[in-house]
Parts: C-alpha cells; structure tokens; sequence
C-alpha cells in the first residue's frame, strides 16, 4: 500500500460496533483529507484451530477481500469517496506495527469488539494480541455512532501528570477544524505537590489555547466524588462528543461506573510527541 496522505485505520469484522467506528472515523478525516483504511486481520494460529486447509483458507481469504471491496463500494454510493481495503494474515501485533509505519497510519478508530471479549477472530487478535493502549498512535474506542455531524463538545480531564500536555496537539487540531467548545474539568486536589503540578499544567493549558484563540471552559469536580466517574458524568450531561486523554489512564478511565452507562467515544493519546505532528 502506497500513499502520500496520512490513514486513518479502522479494524473491521463486518459488525454494527464497525460500521460506528468507521462513522467517526469518517469524521476526522475528512476535514483533513486524510485516507481510510478498512483492516481485517486474520491472526495466523486461528487456521489451526478451525482446521482449514490451504485451498479453503485461499478461498476464505478472497472471499474476505471481495466482501471488504462491496462495503468500499457502499461507502463510496454513501460518502463519495472509497476507502482503501485489505485482508491480512499473520502476527497482529508485529502486522499493525508494520502498518503503522509503512501505511502512514496516524489514528485507530475501533469498535467496541476489539475492546470486549467475543468469540471471533478479531476480537481474538486485538484484545488477546494487541494491546491499542501501547500503540504508538492514538486510538479512539466508539461504542455508539457520532451524536453530530460534526464534534461539537470535547471533553478533556487536566492531569498533574506533565504528559498530560501532550494532549494540547490534539485539542489544538480539533478545534482548529471543528470549531468546537473545549470543556476542560479538573480534580479537587489536597495533595501540595499535585497542586503545584495542576496549576502548571492549566497555566500552560490556558497559555497554548490562548494563543490558538480557542475558546474553552475550566470546570473543578466535585470533592466528594470520583473524579473518573466525574468526567463521564459531565460529558453525558453536555451531550459531549469526544472525551480525550492520555493512553496510560485508559484502564482507569474504563474502570468508571459512570463508563458503563455512557456512550461518549474515548479517544487515546499515546504519549510519544514525534507522532503527533504527522497528523495535520
């Protein structure tokens, strides 16, 4: 695969949970022109363990790749444009690494299948085999279709973390496109240490999104209660479209009871600077 644009990879085991990642991936690049890749991966073991033999994997596979071609077609007749297809047997993790760098990959929008244990393949090679938290690009977990047309409401928890800045790149892009309200939402803090962390933080917030002329907001958790759970529940109040943060706090996050009843999408932002200026 050869392309100068950057692409967008979306997963695909021709499920519901598919067809909504690949709606916000149509999103995101679409305002940058970006490509979309339509990925099935077939991990190498699973051939043995279904017993198929070498002409009946061989037609199972163009099968698989001429199933993937008519869904290209729909998207086209639909959006008016064709993503780029391909069908891939072998390691996942060593494969989505190659693809990465070969394939220009900048962003992984997945559905919620390859985030939740399910009896299929691809649940099987991205849950067991690959873990999206240590990509090396951000990845975005959609469990609903977009609520808009376009992002509207993004919500970003501020961390004390320093890493946490690395988020700015993304925001920055987002409401460079977007237009969209930046609803920012902070810890209550006690801890001395952490406090002084925080107010860095935002003083670099404010100064960066200050200096794009973006507009946002600063909201403070209630003291009382769990800041992971927190967040969600102001990103369900405001209808938001997009929570982000940083990769190494998805388990936390997912961790929340207020996740468990909210469809906002999740987007990760792996901590690794280089990557994030290839996007825009």
């Amino acid at each position: 695969m050869e392309t100068s644009k950057k692409v967008v990879l979306v997963p695909w085991d021709f499920t519901k949970e598919c067809e909504n990642a690949l709606k916000h991936a149509i999103q995101l690049a679409s305002v940058a022109g970006n490509e979309i890749l339509l990925l099935h991966l077939i991990p190498k073991f699973w051939w043995n363990i279904i017993g198929k033999s070498e002409s009946a994997k061989q037609l199972e596979t163009e099968e698989l790749k001429k199933n993937l071609e008519i869904i290209a077609d729909r998207i086209n007749a639909e959006h008016g444009f064709t993503p780029i297809t391909m069908v891939l047997e072998g390691n996942p993790p060593k494969l989505l690494n190659e693809l990465i760098i070969t394939a220009n990959i900048n962003l992984i929008v997945a559905g919620k299948t390859y985030t939740h244990a399910k009896k299929s393949i691809e649940s099987i090679s991205f849950l067991k085999k690959i873990s999206l938290k240590n990509a090396s690009v951000p990845f975005l977990i959609a469990e609903a279709p977009p609520l808009h047309n376009h992002y509207i409401e993004i919500v970003i928890p501020i961390d004390y973390d320093k890493k946490y800045k690395e988020t700015l790149h993304w925001i920055i892009y987002l409401s460079k496109y977007y237009k969209c309200n930046i609803n920012l939402i902070k810890p209550f803090i006690t801890d001395e240490g952490k406090k002084k962390n925080m107010s860095n933080n935002i003083y670099f917030t404010k100064k960066m999104l200050d200096g794009n002329k973006i507009i946002y907001g600063i909201k403070t958790a209630k003291r009382q209660n769990v800041f992971k759970d927190e967040v969600f529940k102001f990103a369900n109040n405001i209808d938001a479209d997009l929570i982000l943060i940083m990769a190494d706090k998805y388990n936390y996050y997912v961790q929340s009871k207020e996740k468990a009843t909210s469809r906002v999408p999740i987007m990760c932002i792996t901590p690794l600077p280089r990557k994030f200026q290839g996007f825009y």
